[in-house]
C-alpha cells in the first residue's frame, strides 16, 4: 500500500512538473512570436524635395506609407520640403544637422547655376547608383537613352521622374479661324517667313476685333529649333556627328528670326494677349514647346475651365524638335551615409509599381488639388508612352563645370535676360539692342565661355561619350 502511494505520489510530482513544463515553453514561445511584433521598428526614409509638394504632404504621406506597409516594407517615408529659390542653401543647411536618404533635383539645362544635380554631385552628397543597371526590370521600365541623362562620368547617379524626350516645337492654330476663313496652312514651315502673309491676311479680315491677337508674342526666349541649350545663347546643334557649341547670337539665322518676330510686332501682327486672350479664343497662333500635343491641349484645357469657357478647338503642326539634356524638373537620386539599400527599394518602386507611382504623381481622389509639379517630380511616366519615342539629344549625359567662369556666366545670363523684350518680339529698336546686346556679351567674356564649352565637350566626347 505504502508502495503504491510513493508510485501514485511520483506519478503526480511528474504530471504537475510536465504541466508546468508545458506552460513556461508554451508562454516563452507565445513571448517570443509577440517579442518581434513589440520590438519591430518601421524605419524613416527621410525625403528632401521642394515646396511643391507642401500643401498635400500629409495627404501624400499617409497614402504612400498606406501602399509601401500593404506591400510588406519596413520603412515609411517622410518628406522634407524647402522652397526652390533657397533649395540648395537650405539642403546644405540640414544636412549640416540631419540626415536623410534621397533627395530630388531640379534640373533645367545642363551650364546653368540651376543644375542642382550637378552641383549636388559635387558637393560629395549623391551614391553611386551603378549597381541598379543589373536590375533588369528596375533599368528596363525607362529607355537606355533616358539612363544616359542620369550618368555623370558615364556612371548613374539619379533614378528619372519621367522619360527625357526631345521636346516639340509646335504651330498652335487656332481651328475656328481655320475653318472661318478657310486658310491653307499647308506651306508653312519653321521659318516664321512663311507665317507673314497669313497674319496679313488674317489680322486685316480681323481689323474690327480689337481684342483679336494675330500671333501670340513668343515667351521660349532664343527661336532655335533643333539646337540643345549648354548655358543659355550657347547651344549645340543636334543631327551632328559630333558635338560643337556655337553662341546663337553668331548666328545669322537665329538673328532674322528675332529680327522678324519684333517686325510683326510693329506691323501690328505680333502682340501680347491680355488674361482672357486665351480662354476667349482671341489668338491665331501661338509657338509653344511640349512633349505632346496633349499636354498642350491640356493646357488650353485647363485655362478655358477656370475661366467657364468651352475647350478651344486647335491645330498643332510640329515644327521642329528641341531637346534639352535637362528639362525643368529631374530625377532622384540616394545620398551617401542614409539607409541605402532601402532608399533604393523605395525608388524602385516608384518607377515599377504603377499605383505608387501614380499617387505620387497624380495625388489621391480625396485630395482637392493636387500640384501639377508632382508629375515632374515623383513615379514614372512610362506606363503611358514608348520607350522607342524617346529621343536622344547629342550631348546627353555630359555636365558641364563653370566654377571656374562662374560669375562671367552669370553676368552673361543677367544681360541676356535683361533683353528678353527683344527676344520675344517686343523691342522699339531691335536691331539696335541686338548689337548693343553683343557687345556687352562679348565684353562679359562669351567667347572664352564658348570655347571653354567645346573644350569640355571634347574631352566628353572622347573619354565618356
Amino acid at each position: 500500500m505504502k508502495k503504491r502511494r510513493i508510485i501514485i505520489a511520483v506519478i503526480s510530482i511528474i504530471v504537475v512538473a510536465a504541466m508546468v513544463l508545458f506552460d513556461m515553453l508554451y508562454m516563452k514561445k507565445d513571448k517570443k512570436e509577440e517579442l518581434p511584433q513589440e520590438e519591430k521598428k518601421v524605419e524613416e526614409i527621410v525625403w528632401i524635395t521642394e515646396s511643391s509638394i507642401e500643401g498635400v504632404q500629409s495627404e501624400m504621406e499617409e497614402a504612400l506609407n498606406a501602399l509601401l506597409k500593404k506591400r510588406g516594407c519596413e520603412y515609411k517615408v517622410r518628406f522634407v520640403c524647402f522652397p526652390m529659390e533657397t533649395y540648395e542653401e537650405d539642403v546644405a543647411e540640414y544636412l549640416e544637422n540631419n540626415s536623410a536618404d534621397i533627395i530630388y533635383s531640379n534640373l533645367r539645362v545642363v551650364g546653368d547655376d540651376s543644375n542642382q544635380y550637378y552641383s549636388f554631385y559635387k558637393n560629395g552628397y549623391l551614391q553611386n547608383l551603378e549597381k541598379i543597371r543589373e536590375d533588369e526590370k528596375f533599368y528596363d521600365a525607362y529607355s537606355e537613352k533616358t539612363w544616359e541623362h542620369m550618368e555623370i562620368n558615364g556612371e548613374i547617379y539619379g533614378i528619372p521622374s519621367y522619360s527625357y524626350e526631345g521636346n516639340g516645337l509646335y504651330y498652335v492654330f487656332n481651328q475656328q479661324y481655320l475653318d472661318k476663313y478657310n486658310v491653307d496652312i499647308s506651306q508653312v514651315t519653321g521659318d516664321l517667313q512663311t507665317l507673314y502673309p497669313i497674319l496679313t491676311e488674317l489680322s486685316e479680315k480681323e481689323k474690327d476685333n480689337k481684342a483679336f491677337v494675330p500671333l501670340h508674342s513668343y515667351e521660349y526666349m532664343i527661336y532655335a529649333p533643333e539646337y540643345t541649350e549648354i548655358l543659355d545663347t550657347i547651344r549645340v546643334k543636334e543631327g551632328m556627328e559630333k558635338p560643337i557649341a556655337e553662341n546663337l547670337l553668331n548666328n545669322e539665322q537665329v538673328k532674322e528670326s528675332v529680327l522678324l518676330l519684333n517686325e510683326f510686332h510693329k506691323n501690328g501682327l505680333l502682340k501680347e494677349g491680355s488674361a482672357n486672350t486665351l480662354a476667349n479664343g482671341n489668338f491665331f497662333v501661338m509657338l509653344m514647346y511640349a512633349d505632346d500635343p496633349e499636354l498642350l491641349q491640356e493646357y488650353f484645357d485647363t485655362i478655358c475651365e477656370e475661366n467657364n469657357k468651352k475647350p478651344l478647338s486647335l491645330k498643332y503642326v510640329k515644327i521642329g524638335e528641341h531637346y534639352p539634356p535637362h528639362r525643368t524638373g529631374g530625377m532622384n537620386s540616394v545620398l551617401k551615409g542614409g539607409n541605402t539599400e532601402k532608399a533604393i527599394d523605395l525608388l524602385k518602386r516608384t518607377v515599377t509599381d504603377e499605383e505608387i507611382s501614380n499617387l505620387l504623381k497624380y495625388g489621391t481622389e480625396e485630395m482637392e488639388e493636387t500640384p501639377a509639379m508632382l508629375q515632374w517630380m515623383f513615379g514614372n511616366d512610362q506606363w503611358s508612352k514608348e520607350k522607342n519615342a524617346v529621343k536622344e539629344s547629342l550631348i546627353a549625359g555630359i555636365q558641364f563645370d563653370g566654377r571656374v567662369y562662374k560669375e562671367q556666366i552669370d553676368q552673361l545670363s543677367q544681360i541676356y535676360y535683361s533683353y528678353s523684350e527683344l527676344f520675344r518680339g517686343l523691342s522699339e529698336n531691335p536691331q539696335e539692342d541686338y548689337e548693343k546686346m553683343m557687345q556687352e556679351m562679348e565684353a562679359a567674356g562669351i567667347n572664352a565661355i564658348t570655347e571653354e564649352v567645346n573644350n569640355q565637350l571634347d574631352q566628353w566626347y572622347n573619354t565618356v561619350r
